[in-house]
């Protein structure tokens, strides 16, 4: 067995932060002043703090936030991956070298074709059978979980497209806001959707109102609406388990 394949493979957003740590760095910027070209080109979010959350592996960007990355940073998505030894892992047990992952987002299918195998490692059937089974057992449990919250709207159809983006993977805000709360993050998107009809960030962005409000001005109005907003919470959730706090999370 090879030195890089005895490895634990890095997942795919840590590489791609790491990545993008190396472009900045190309670009001689400090994380300040990334941010702020960042933010310039649809990015306003990525802060400073936000930018070394990525670049560190701890925040997940989406496809539209690397790519509007990489216009910032003058690069391709190909460039963002490192020329480094450890596998990649694409979840459910694929992995693939930076190499390959490189000729992939090139659009190079001939250089990709052209690697050995040993630059591949695919899960086989049992592997993915066994991650679906995981998966669908999840599924269950947080099914299980929001009952009580999903039972007092009967009306609310659990399998509609609205419901279904309960069990997606949730923002910032709606971990941090489900941290406060001592709940899963599952139920408080379902809690969410019972008390406003809509998600946490949308629910408080209402509240919040826009208009020709300074950023300073809009975050102090954010905040206020999300203080409230989690005192209603509490509350809700409290009545809807008939048990005190911290006592939502199914272990």
């Amino acid at each position: 067995m090879t030195t890089s394949a005895m490895m634990l493979p890095m997942q795919i957003h840590e590489l791609l932060g790491a990545g993008i740590r190396a472009a900045r760095l190309k670009k001689g910027w400090r994380q300040q002043d990334a941010a702020d070209h960042f933010r310039m080109y649809g990015l306003p979010s990525w802060r400073p703090v936000a930018v070394g959350q990525v670049e560190t592996g701890v925040r997940k960007p989406s496809i539209g936030d690397l790519l509007l990355a990489c216009v910032v940073l003058e690069i391709s998505v190909a460039d963002l991956i490192p020329d480094v030894s450890e596998r990649i892992d694409l979840g459910t047990g694929a992995t693939m070298s930076a190499a390959a992952a490189r000729a992939l987002l090139s659009g190079d299918w001939d250089a990709f074709e052209a690697l050995p195998p040993e630059n591949f490692d695919w899960p086989g059937e049992a592997s993915i059978d066994k991650a679906i089974a995981r998966a669908g057992a999840e599924r269950d449990r947080q099914r299980r979980l929001i009952q009580p919250i999903a039972d007092r709207a009967p009306s609310l159809d659990m399998y509609s497209g609205k419901a279904l983006r309960i069990f997606l993977p949730p923002t910032d805000a709606e971990a941090h806001a489900a941290g406060r709360l001592e709940i899963e993050p599952v139920q408080l998107k379902c809690a969410a959707l019972v008390l406003w009809d809509r998600d946490f960030e949308a629910e408080r962005d209402a509240r919040a109102g826009g208009g020709a409000a300074s950023a300073r001005t809009l975050a102090a109005r954010r905040g206020h609406a999300a203080r409230a907003m989690l005192a209603e919470l509490r509350t809700f959730v409290d009545e809807a388990y008939k048990r005190g706090r911290g006592a939502h999370v199914e272990a």
